[in-house]
């Protein structure tokens, strides 16, 4: 199954980075962006991504936090998914009260956790479309209601007068 979201690895490490993307690609993700720069990550953003895997200790110009924030401040509804070999529990804290969604120590069990946290994201996505177009057709309704009333008044007021 093709998925349509477009998904930000932001990974240092090639060899990993190219491990999470042949993954995602198995797991039918097509929009992959692969960055190995925080830099060429917030250069990117253009591109809207809608969950981004995330590696906090990045090396060279700019932190996993600090990528973070940009996306969060551009996209606030961009989940954000952070990977990192430490499982020190005041990063990982840290990381959830700046907005990222979750938090993954690398090793065996990693690309497991990244399936069930896609999945379960795409599952949330999906209630959330239903959700807006229900409240937007009932909008809908409202807005016809209002203006079927507006021409019965119309209509009695230049008509039956």
């Amino acid at each position: 199954m093709v998925r349509p979201e477009t998904i930000f690895v932001v990974e240092d490490d090639l060899l990993y980075l190219t491990l999470i993307t042949k993954e995602l690609e198995k797991m039918g993700y097509t929009n992959i962006i692969s960055n190995n720069t925080g830099k060429e990550a917030i250069h990117n953003l253009d591109k809207k991504p809608d969950i981004a895997l995330l590696d906090y200790f990045l090396e060279k110009d700019f932190t996993g936090m600090d990528v973070l924030k940009k996306i969060k401040k551009r996209f606030p509804e961009t989940q954000v998914i952070f990977l990192t070999a430490s499982d020190d529990v005041n990063i990982a804290v840290d990381t959830m009260r700046n907005g990222a969604y979750d938090y993954i120590v690398k090793g065996d069990t990693a690309f497991i956790r990244i399936r069930h946290l896609l999945k379960k994201i795409s599952e949330e996505n999906e209630r959330k479309a239903k959700s807006r177009s229900i409240i937007r057709f009932q909008i809908y309704v409202i807005i016809a209601i209002i203006l079927i009333s507006l021409l019965g008044i119309l209509y009695f007021h230049y008509f039956i007068n």
